[in-house]
């Protein structure tokens, strides 16, 4: 390589790296599931009100401010197409857990936005196709504090709710894990431990995968965590956002314990 094309070469690494590094050290807020699977979760939970249903659809921005340690507050919407749309837009944008935005290098507080997109026949089209679980109603009221808890706080922890009552968390996993191709090919193993949080209406927010094992394991892992509705925490006679742990094992052997497959 002639002496000019490795200058230019290096030249190219170097302003690579600092375009790197400044990325690293100057950033927005972010969901800490990640913008994607965030995605995934708010349209899992989202409720179209019955009365938008029949309605135009439309995107809702709802605005916050997220201080340097990750906590948001001061929510709100300006000109929105539906009152009650509008609410929901906010209730989902609550349950989101935030890393801070950066700036050089160090937490800061900024003011941010969040949108979501209302459309009255993609919902109905996948009710439809695939109508979700709903949790029976509960004893107990919702309180108005978007304060999470562990499950040492509570009375009463979540329990995962089945159709049929016979079945438990362990024949969930062996009947609905799909062990992943790349896992197979590969022989990976091993397990992946994910924390979330149980929403009182049932549903989970705020995926994190704390052991990852790769090979698709980690998602096969979040689409069965995601498909589970619970039966939310109590405490002092109301339902409460609850931060669970939860380990799934993908295990090659003789038999798959989980999908009853032989490798």
């Amino acid at each position: 390589m002639k002496s000019f094309e490795k200058f230019f070469l290096i030249l190219a690494l170097i302003i690579m790296s600092l375009g790197l590094n400044v990325n690293a050290q100057t950033r927005s807020p972010e969901p800490k599931s990640g913008f994607s699977l965030t995605k995934k979760i708010i349209q899992n939970h989202l409720i179209y009100p019955k009365d938008a249903l029949e309605k135009k659809g439309g995107k809702i921005t709802v605005y916050y401010d997220v201080d340097q340690n990750g906590n948001a507050s001061n929510y709100r919407v300006d000109n929105a197409f539906d009152e009650q749309c509008a609410a929901e837009a906010i209730r989902l944008v609550k349950m989101i857990e935030w890393n801070p935005a950066i700036n050089n290098g160090k937490p800061m507080s900024v003011n941010d936005y969040y949108t979501i997109e209302f459309s009255p026949k993609s919902y109905k089209k996948s009710e439809e196709k695939n109508p979700r679980l709903m949790l029976p109603k509960q004893d107990y009221p919702a309180p108005k504090s978007n304060k999470v808890y562990g499950l040492k706080e509570l009375h009463q922890g979540p329990q995962p709710y089945f159709d049929n009552p016979n079945v438990s968390m362990a024949t969930y996993l062996r009947n609905n894990l799909r062990f992943p191709d790349q896992a197979k090919q590969f022989e990976i193993q091993g397990t992946v431990k994910l924390s979330f949080v149980v929403e009182t209406d049932g549903r989970v927010s705020n995926i994190i995968v704390e052991n990852s094992v790769g090979g698709g394991c980690d998602n096969e892992a979040i689409r069965l965590i995601q498909n589970l509705v619970w039966i939310p925490g109590v405490k002092n006679d109301s339902l409460v956002r609850t931060r669970m742990t939860q380990d799934i094992t993908f295990k090659i052997g003789d038999r798959n314990y989980y999908d009853g497959n032989n490798y």
